[in-house]
């Protein structure tokens, strides 16, 4: 079984178990309020592990400026992603969003000349198809919260695919920690400036529970990216961003029997094709 496959998948259940947990605290709290704990408390989890790793590979100016801007990409993918979770169903939300799959698969093919097997590119074409059909809205007409959700969801997808294909990317000279450390600390630090000079209006205060669910949510995120960067560090970008592309299942089952979302059927199927998909990946 290709290692790729592996640690994508392990990202996808960090990743799902994170949109699940932003869903919840968004609502109470608002999603900035969200944003800006959850990626410190991410960020503070990269540092403890660099500290840990004390022999980390030192980037070059050119690799500096390049993940420094990606922070604002970031910032657009994050903020759309969660404002998104804040106003839409989780189960249509979250898998147009991990449909930045095929952008990074995209680029990894066009961009990096990676070859895949035909049973790794039959995996790639149903985990991403079904994603698509996973992520498409019932026939009736959703309400306004929800349109501004799918909309969000569709900038944050492009945004969080152009952002993981630079960090996956770069894994192969920096390893599978510095890049995310990098972008990660510029994000911080732009999210922090906002919520310093004009943060936006939230519906309520967090609470305890609020800020618990903001640390798990960014520890499982930063561990997400630690994983996923590890994945395409030692196997293919393609194969390793396909697998991780398949965390909206957490989330479709969870709006489907906690939050008891209405879930179309032609979802359903998208969630099933999405593990099939998967099945046949690990067969490549």
């Amino acid at each position: 079984m290709d290692d790729g496959f592996v640690l994508g998948t392990l990202s996808a259940i960090t990743w799902g178990l994170a949109d699940v947990l932003v869903t919840y605290v968004s609502r109470r709290g608002g999603f900035f309020k969200t944003l800006l704990l959850s990626q410190i408390f991410g960020l503070a989890l990269l540092v403890v592990v660099a500290l840990a790793v004390n022999d980390l590979p030192g980037p070059s100016t050119a690799q500096v400026l390049a993940l420094v801007a990606l922070g604002p990409v970031a910032v657009a993918a994050y903020a759309g992603f969660y404002r998104a979770l804040e106003l839409g169903p989780i189960a249509i939300v979250s898998p147009i969003a991990s449909a930045n799959g095929a952008v990074v698969v995209l680029l990894a093919v066009l961009v990096l000349d990676e070859s895949l097997t035909a049973m790794q590119a039959l995996g790639c074409i149903l985990v991403l198809g079904f994603i698509v059909l996973a992520a498409r809205e019932p026939s009736s007409e959703p309400g306004e919260g929800n349109g501004n959700g799918i909309r969000l969801a569709l900038i944050a997808s492009i945004a969080f695919g152009g952002y993981l294909f630079v960090l996956a990317t770069m894994s192969d000279e920096l390893g599978w920690l510095v890049p995310i450390l990098i972008a990660r600390s510029v994000t911080v630090a732009i999210v922090s400036a906002v919520a310093v000079a004009r943060p936006p209006p939230s519906p309520g205060a967090l609470g305890r529970l609020g800020v618990l669910g903001c640390v798990a949510a960014g520890l499982l995120d930063a561990c997400g990216y630690l994983v996923y960067n590890r994945g395409a560090e030692v196997g293919e970008v393609a194969i390793t961003s396909a697998a991780a592309s398949a965390y909206p299942v957490i989330p479709i089952l969870v709006g489907l029997f906690a939050l008891r979302e209405r879930i179309a059927w032609h979802q359903l199927v998208g969630v099933g094709g999405v593990l099939c998909g998967m099945v046949v990946l690990s067969l490549g």
